[in-house]
């Protein structure tokens, strides 16, 4: 092996070791949090400002944002990287009495009461009535499809959900996800907000575009991340958003199953 190979050969085994000391680097648990309890920990969520929402009135953000519930950064236009999908169905309090969780389904069949009642079956309280018209025909419990991922090229775990008018952009996202065959973090999606209009009604949903492959990197935090937090009891910020969407004013069963909710 001539002097010039040998020089390029150790580059070579210098740079992978760079990689692996900065992939280790980055999957690493963080050193200073020996003492946590899970429950301290609030996972942020992404969340579409609407004409109704807490930070719009504040000024920290306008109708159409996406932001980090946390920190408050905009979001809009950056990449999505999905680790895993879980559903739960929650039935809100009404806000006239305080508002926060009624009961909370992670199963999709068992609400638990979060006052210690007795548990009760889903059923179908969670399906539009169709016997029914207008807000009568709402389902009493609201059924989300969560996503739990991180920003490209960012290390904060981070909540997306998709419930009512937003529902099917869920599914949507799953079935991208899906067709793949790979393991979910190897893709990512644009997040993008889209003006909805129903009567005489106008909010904001949040919509997702497959930009394709990942990086390295990202691949190597999304696995850290499946296996940090696949089968841990998340507690993340979720906010009752019931009253930013508009209550569809239907009249017929074939309405009914138009409404995206």
């Amino acid at each position: 092996m001539s002097k010039e190979e040998q020089v390029k050969q150790e580059q070579a085994v210098e740079e992978v070791k760079e990689t692996e000391t900065q992939l280790s680097t980055q999957t690493e648990a963080p050193m200073g949090f020996e003492d946590d309890d899970p429950s301290d920990l609030i996972i942020p969520r992404i969340k579409v400002i609407n004409a109704l929402s807490p930070e719009r009135k504040d000024k920290l953000a306008d109708e159409g944002d996406i932001i980090n519930s946390l920190t408050k950064d905009k979001l809009n236009g950056k990449i999505f990287v999905p680790v895993y999908k879980f559903t739960n169905i929650i039935l809100w309090k009404d806000r006239a009495d305080g508002g926060g969780i009624a009961a909370i389904s992670r199963d999709g069949k068992t609400m638990i009461p979060t006052n210690g009642d007795a548990p009760y079956p889903v059923g179908k309280l969670a399906d539009f009535d169709n016997t029914k018209t207008g807000k009568d025909a709402q389902p009493t419990h609201v059924k989300y499809i969560n996503f739990f991922g991180f920003i490209e090229g960012e290390r904060m775990p981070i909540i997306l959900s998709f419930a009512k008018t937003n529902y099917a952009e869920g599914k949507r996202l799953y079935s991208l996800a899906k067709v793949t065959l790979q393991n979910m973090w190897n893709n990512g999606y644009r997040l993008d907000s889209k003006l909805m209009k129903k009567a005489a009604n106008e909010w904001y949903n949040c919509v997702v575009t497959p930009t394709g492959a990942t990086s390295p990197e990202d691949r190597a935090f999304g696995m850290e991340m499946y296996k940090m937090f696949r089968n841990a009891d998340l507690n993340y910020d979720i906010e009752d958003q019931t009253g930013s969407e508009p209550t569809p004013a239907t009249s017929s069963e074939q309405e009914l199953k138009d409404a995206e909710f």
